[in-house]
Formats: C-alpha cells, structure tokens, sequence
C-alpha cells in the first residue's frame, strides 16, 4: 500500500481506449469496455500508477481522490475525451491499496 501523498498531476498521454474503442462504445457495441474503463494499474514511460476512466456524459468536472491526495477534489481532476462523455488519466505512484 502507498502511504506517501501522490504529488504527480494527472497524465493525459496515456489512456487503454483506443479510436476503435470509442467508436464501438458510442454505438453500444463493445462488449468488453470493462477491460479498458474503470481503473487498472499499468506502467507508463517507466512510471508505476493507475489509468483511470469513467462515463460521466453531464459532468462538468470529474476527480480521483483519495488518501494519497489527502481526498482534495482539485488535486487529481480527470481529462475529457472528445464529446464521448468519458474522463480519463493516469496518474503516477497510484498503486494496489490505495485508498
């Protein structure tokens, strides 16, 4: 588990969806989203952390928090991806266990 706060901002080069993801989710047609949305671990560029991804279509503003920003909605705010409604980032040192 991490116990240092995570002070990297979010990073918006690094996503799982792909063009053709996108196109298969706006028509209601990929059946296996949940491999590339919510949150999974991955290594970007030699850094350890967790790409996260959500639909959120109304939202105006969407943030990861937790105790590794000392749950400040500010902290990590999450990137629109086009008009599709979904939000995204990576953010560095984000690991198994946190909270």
């Amino acid at each position: 588990m991490i116990t240092e706060t995570i002070t990297s901002r979010v990073r918006g080069d690094v996503s799982l969806l792909t063009p053709q993801d996108l196109h298969l989710f706006n028509e209601g047609t990929h059946y296996r989203i949940h491999e590339k949305m919510g949150a999974h671990l991955l290594s970007a560029d030699g850094e350890q952390g967790t790409a996260f991804s959500v639909w959120a279509p109304n939202a105006r503003q969407v943030s990861v928090i937790g105790s590794f920003n000392h749950w400040t909605p500010a902290a990590h705010k999450l990137i629109p991806l086009g008009s599709s409604g979904i939000w995204e980032g990576f953010i560095p040192g984000v690991g198994r266990g946190s909270l």
